[in-house]
């Protein structure tokens, strides 16, 4: 049999898979829960029918080629279990988890979006993205799940995946996919996240907000620890940000002289027990309502409620988030909703 035989072959046997989405596997642009996905971009969807004893959901990803080096996850909507408080608000009834990816997500985050490390090898090409999902039967005061989540394959210009994932490896030699499985994606270089982002904002403006932020009811999770970054245009000078929510713990309760920054969100020293949750924002300048410009760098407590922070310090546009495993329920934990714009 010569290779357009075998090519056209190769093209039927995969339409039959698409047409098949009860097997779960090679289901086009949107994939079922237990199915395996082999095109640039797909959109995992909630089965239409969750058992009342639970469910566990897996959706695999299989790279493209070894130069795949993000995944780029946008929740178009997402509604799961909120997370319980003890003793720390967590994921325990429904959880939500991406290889590679150091902490679980659950409550509501439609909206967001998460980059994730992809490092495909010709031995393992694969990343799994799993729902589990608590019985409503058991516990039947849980609202029912659902999700419809974006996934888009990124690629590192050659060098560049190569250095990103072990400079001593060759990549290897052009993967035998079918040809409209393979990509030449050059427009990813400008969607990719620089390393280390978990968000990536492209725009000149828009709005983000903590995980579980939902309608300003939050609380934001526990054990989180990860960098959002802003893309800077080469005429740039300012990063402007403009809370509209703006409530997480602190170690002590503001006074006037300091309304919830530096020394009262982090400690230089680490104590135990000691809140440590804030919003890091290097070399910012806040005005407040109350206060001359301040220079500070960490944020809790309701600092920012009201204010204007400006960053006009040369490099990336970056800032962090990090939140402890404590829970003091005589301290909010709702969160952060802030417009930005790029000046």
């Amino acid at each position: 049999m010569n290779f357009s035989m075998w090519f056209v072959l190769i093209l039927v046997v995969i339409g039959m898979m698409q047409l098949s989405p009860a097997k779960g596997q090679y289901t086009g642009p949107t994939l079922a829960c237990g199915g395996t996905s082999l095109v640039k971009t797909t959109t995992l969807l909630t089965p239409n029918n969750i058992a009342a004893n639970g469910l566990t959901c897996v959706y695999t990803i299989r790279s493209l080629n070894t130069r795949i080096c993000q995944l780029r996850l946008d929740f178009n909507s997402f509604s799961l279990a909120q997370p319980t408080l003890d003793p720390y608000p967590r994921c325990i009834n429904d959880v939500f988890s991406v290889d590679n990816l150091n902490f679980d997500l659950c409550g509501e985050n439609s909206g967001q979006h998460v980059y994730v490390p992809f490092n495909p090898t010709s031995a393992d090409r694969t990343m799994t993205i799993t729902f589990r999902i608590a019985s409503r039967s058991q516990i039947p005061t849980l609202a029912n799940p659902h999700w419809s989540i974006r996934v888009q394959q990124l690629e590192c210009p050659s060098g560049m995946a190569a250095a990103a994932k072990d400079a001593t490896r060759q990549l290897d030699t052009p993967d035998m996919l079918p040809l409209m499985a393979r990509t030449l994606s050059h427009g990813d270089i400008s969607l990719l996240a620089p390393t280390g982002c978990l968000q990536y904002f492209q725009d000149n403006s828009g709005t983000v907000e903590s995980f579980n932020f939902g309608n300003g009811i939050g609380p934001y999770l526990g054990g989180m620890n990860y960098a959002i970054c802003f893309h800077r245009p080469r005429n740039s000078q300012t990063l402007r940000i403009l809370p509209t929510t703006f409530e997480i713990a602190s170690s002590g309760n503001p006074t006037a002289q300091n309304p919830g920054v530096d020394e009262l969100c982090y400690s230089s020293v680490a104590i135990a027990a000691r809140s440590e949750d804030n919003l890091h924002i290097p070399n910012a300048v806040v005005r407040l309502p109350t206060l001359p410009a301040l220079r500070a760098n960490r944020f809790c407590s309701n600092s920012l409620s009201n204010g204007e922070v400006d960053v006009t310090a040369p490099g990336p546009y970056m800032m962090y988030f990090q939140s402890d495993q404590l829970f003091d329920p005589f301290r909010r934990e709702t969160g952060f909703r802030m417009k930005y714009l790029i000046l």
